[in-house]
């Protein structure tokens, strides 16, 4: 997989019946899209999830647009451990999937 994004993660929230998305901004690098790959560190160990579900029309910071993702989980306890995570501007990394 190729490195092609730098994500600092802001927040996070659930979208009812959809699953959980990491609001932040992209620091540096090119587009993503839906089917790659967002690692992370989470709880002291490091997960790497496919991206399903992304929003870039949120408001503007410091000339960088804040983006939601929506990650694919592994369970519904995973959904709302990461919704009650505090990110402190967690850096993660977009892998290319194709």
């Amino acid at each position: 997989m190729k490195h092609i994004s730098t994500y600092q993660i802001h927040d996070t929230f659930i979208i009812t019946g959809r699953g959980i998305v990491l609001t932040g901004r992209i620091l540096d690098g090119s587009i993503f899209s839906t089917n790659d790959i967002l690692e992370f560190e989470f709880k002291g160990q490091i997960l790497k999830r496919k991206i399903s579900w992304i929003d870039n029309g949120m408001r503007v910071e410091n000339g960088k647009p804040n983006i939601g993702i929506m990650i694919e989980t592994e369970n519904e306890d995973e959904i709302s451990e990461l919704r009650n995570w505090s990110p402190k501007l967690t850096i993660g990394k977009i892998y290319s999937n194709g």
